[in-house]
């Protein structure tokens, strides 16, 4: 499928690449090159998915607010005038 067309998943999967990156470099610095994929993949999995979490609670969040101020303004209706040309 398209995962761009999915909410939150381009954002979230660019910063868990990021986090999983930055973290897998800076372990590969001291360790070997194998435990630095492991964590790059632990690191890319969990940050993204905290990511995306957050990104729909946000979401949500905004989709409730809206609602609210929709349903607390005030309710117009089109008045009929009585145009009689006679």
């Amino acid at each position: 499928k398209n995962v761009e067309k999915l909410p939150c998943a381009r954002n979230s999967l660019l910063t868990g690449l990021a986090a999983g990156t930055g973290v897998a470099f800076i372990r590969g610095v001291s360790t070997a090159p194998i435990v630095a994929g492991h964590w790059f993949t632990f690191t890319f999995v969990a940050v993204a998915a905290i990511s995306h979490q957050v990104c729909m609670r946000q979401m949500e969040t905004e989709r409730k607010q809206v609602m609210q101020i929709i349903e607390s303004a005030p309710k117009r209706t089109s008045k009929k005038e009585d145009t009689d040309f006679k």
